[in-house]
């Protein structure tokens, strides 16, 4: 039986004055790598991407998508 580990990434885009899906691969973080250059590396390593989903604002507005990865332990 396969056993899975998990992983979650988490892109802020509460800095953005009109969120947009696209900037989201453009916004670096801290460390100048943007979320689509940290979703490709770990793509690299194993890691599958199994779901998307919007954090929102008790208006509705989205302030951070998070990705939901997965990839079979060893």
């Amino acid at each position: 039986m396969t056993t899975w580990e998990h992983m979650l990434l988490v892109s802020d885009i509460t800095g953005m004055l009109k969120p947009n899906v696209n900037k989201v691969w453009e916004q670096k973080g801290k460390d100048g790598k943007a979320d689509w250059d940290r979703i490709q590396q770990l793509g690299k390593e194993g890691w599958e991407l199994v779901d998307a989903f919007p954090i929102a604002t008790g208006n509705g507005a989205s302030i951070q998508i998070v990705w939901a990865l997965k990839r079979p332990t060893h």
